[in-house]
């Protein structure tokens, strides 16, 4: 939000405004800053709504935009958030060890094949998740950078099958293009934990046609 402009009167310009009214002017722009400065609730897009992208100036605009396009089950634009061969290195996902589906490890061919399946699979059920992002770690470095964040991915019904709640962490290392200055994922860790299944073996389901 831009700042109001400094308007203040020149000295000695207008009517004095009675003390009251003053008071009144002062309570009511409180009431509207308090309304005006408070988060805004993540939701998901309706079909239909226009996404909430951000250009992907820096690293935050891309992890917020990942939020928005998986809960949005967006295909076109997932592939917008990985980096291809206009960049230093292609996207890599590197999974979770523990993962029991088989292949843990692919390039970007395989990563959007396997967006796209699913995508086309939880639109078909008309099933939409909701994703939970915290970041707990982050470090830029000139053209890089490196995200820790924590993770939830809830499905409100479960599809063929497949878990219905995801959980874990992801090591996100994003890169700039040197040709066009957006940034982009260029490699994505997961990490599991115990008492749920992690994004890995949700991709995994969806790696081969």
């Amino acid at each position: 939000m831009t700042p109001a402009d400094d308007r203040r009167p020149r000295r000695g310009a207008g009517p004095h405004r009675p003390a009251s009214r003053t008071f009144l002017f002062l309570g009511l722009l409180v009431a509207c800053g308090c309304a005006l400065f408070e988060p805004r609730d993540s939701r998901r897009p309706d079909e239909g709504e226009e996404l909430d992208w951000r250009p992907p100036i820096s690293p935050d605009a891309v992890l917020e935009n990942l939020g928005t396009v998986v809960q949005a089950l967006e295909p076109g634009l997932y592939e917008e958030l990985l980096a291809d061969s206009g960049w230093a290195r292609s996207f890599r996902f590197v999974g979770d060890a523990a993962a029991s589906g088989g292949e843990t490890n692919w390039g970007l061919e395989e990563e959007l094949g396997a967006w796209q399946r699913l995508t086309d699979q939880y639109r078909a059920a008309e099933v939409r998740p909701l994703l939970s992002l915290l970041r707990t770690d982050s470090l830029l470095a000139g053209d890089s950078a490196n995200y820790s964040v924590d993770y939830r991915l809830d499905f409100p019904a479960s599809v063929d099958q497949l878990a219905a709640s995801y959980a874990g962490t992801l090591r996100l290392t994003l890169s700039r293009s040197l040709r066009t200055g957006d940034w982009a994922i260029h490699l994505w860790e997961d990490w599991g934990v115990d008492s749920l299944s992690s994004w890995t073996q949700l991709k995994q389901a969806f790696l081969w046609p």
